[in-house]
């Protein structure tokens, strides 16, 4: 069993470029290098590990997005100010006579009409009330539920990305829901509030379902990136080694220690710097008191489903089984690999058949961080539910070209990124509920560029699980 302060960290920020290439040309170990840290003897594999093409394009990756993380986030939050100035106006009429009558409408990021980009990719948010998918357990309905927790687990993880007053008005207006909480959480060592969830009931009084969405990985926000392919891992002792960028954004603190970092019961309270994992923890707690019947039911999109099948790995690790028998599903959709088998052995064990992950094609994000020992280590767990063309599902144990950059898959990764553009002009004209707009159409052009982040939007996800229902019968069998 590894000991609870075993680490490895890859500090890009002290990496050099020529350290970079100096390191993979002369094929030198990676141990003793200035950008990496790891506990004396923690593996004789990692000590004996040489830089490879793995290691050196993960650092340069990371330094790039650190060289634009600024510019990239200046131009989010631009692209998202006229989105939205064009959105509340009605157009570009609307605007051009907002400005002579001097009632133009100026968005404000935090207020209920505020629309992220994701939003202005895909608008829906409609629960799907009359579907009901039952190949698995955790997407069988719940009972006095009359929504799919499918439905809900996908909207849910796409809500998460806006924010606190537009996702209130969501599920109280809308969904005819309760809102509990908006959650703006301290990220140590981003020295930021990084990590934002929510938590909604489907009723205020006698709840049946409790609703826990992190969010994802923002497209402007550079260190969410930079998070997703980290290589860094944290022991958490017998649990394996967990992704050290997800364990930080859940509020560690303490990178090399797990026990010192996130300790059975936290004191030093701060309402100005939440830190996720305690607040959500503590918030469930109540909730869970109050509503005797409720179930839970956890997701996130991207990293945000990253951080969602992390956090029953923390309660497990607390032994908090009070909160973990309550758990009906974690479904998470584009989710990034957050730790090596053994993790994924034990948190398949606590959860059993309650976790499931979905993958739409050649989605860049769950094939990061990469699969190869002995540096990068990360693997899948779970059953997987894989979309292909057309959004025919099937269960498989690894979507295929796990590790992205393989080149026996490089024609079929531009052949589907064009594959999916054209598709969307097609099924516009085929159900009024697929139409996509300019903001959808310009981000699915993106994959032609670079495959497989098109492949990424939400808006596959939500398609995917709304045309499920045709193709239930082969995830029966596969599952079978």
């Amino acid at each position: 069993m590894a000991a609870k302060d075993e680490h490895m960290i890859l500090r890009h920020d002290k990496a050099r470029y020529r350290d970079i290439a100096g390191h993979l040309v002369l094929h030198r170990r990676l141990r003793g290098s200035k950008y990496e840290e790891h506990k004396s003897g923690v593996s004789a594999s990692l000590d004996e590990a040489r830089i490879d093409w793995v290691t050196a394009l993960t650092l340069l990756i990371q330094k790039l997005l650190s060289v634009i993380s600024f510019p990239l986030l200046c131009l989010g939050h631009i692209v998202e100010f006229f989105l939205n100035l064009h959105s509340l106006n009605g157009g570009f009429f609307g605007i051009f006579w907002g400005c002579l009558t001097v009632s133009l409408v100026i968005p404000r990021r935090k207020s209920a009409d505020f629309r992220s980009i994701i939003c202005h990719i895909d608008g829906r948010y409609e629960l799907f009330r009359s579907i009901f998918i039952t190949d698995f357990s955790s997407i069988e309905p719940l009972p006095g539920l009359d929504v799919n927790p499918f439905s809900l687990s996908m909207m849910a993880s796409k809500l998460a990305y806006e924010n606190g007053a537009f996702i209130k008005n969501q599920v109280n207006k809308y969904w005819k829901m309760h809102f509990v909480r908006f959650f703006n959480c301290w990220n140590k060592y981003l020295k930021n509030r990084g990590t934002q969830a929510f938590i909604c009931c489907d009723k205020e009084e006698d709840a049946n379902v409790i609703v826990l969405a992190f969010r994802g990985t923002e497209p402007f926000n550079a260190y969410d990136w930079i998070t997703d392919v980290d290589l860094s891992w944290l022991s958490m002792g017998k649990f394996g080694k967990a992704h050290l960028g997800f364990m930080r954004a859940l509020g560690l603190q303490d990178e090399k220690d797990v026990e010192i970092g996130f300790p059975r019961e936290h004191e030093g309270h701060n309402e100005g710097k939440l830190l996720a994992y305690y607040a959500i923890r503590e918030e469930l707690n109540q909730l869970l008191e109050k509503h005797k019947r409720a179930k839970i039911i956890i997701t996130g999109h991207s990293l945000g489903g990253a951080l969602a099948i992390l956090f029953p790995a923390l309660l497990a690790m607390h032994e908090r089984q009070d909160i973990i028998d309550r758990i009906h599903g974690v479904m998470t959709y584009g989710q990034p690999r957050v730790g090596d088998a053994v993790f994924g052995n034990n948190v398949q064990a606590v959860l059993k058949s309650k976790y499931h992950r979905m993958v739409y094609r050649y989605d860049i994000v769950p094939r990061v961080p990469f699969d190869k020992p002995p540096v990068a280590l990360f693997k899948h767990f779970g059953t997987c539910i894989y979309f292909t063309s057309w959004y025919e599902g099937k269960v498989v144990e690894e979507s295929p070209n796990p590790n992205y950059f393989h080149p026996f898959f490089v024609f079929s990764m531009y052949l589907n990124a064009v594959g999916d553009l054209t598709k969307a002009f097609l099924l516009a004209y085929l159900q009024n509920d697929f139409d996509e707009g300019f903001v959808s159409l310009m981000y699915r052009a993106s994959g032609l560029f670079i495959p497989g982040l098109a492949s990424h939007s939400p808006r596959d996800y939500v398609n995917g699980g709304t045309m499920a229902k045709i193709i239930s019968h082969k995830i029966i069998n596969k599952e079978e």
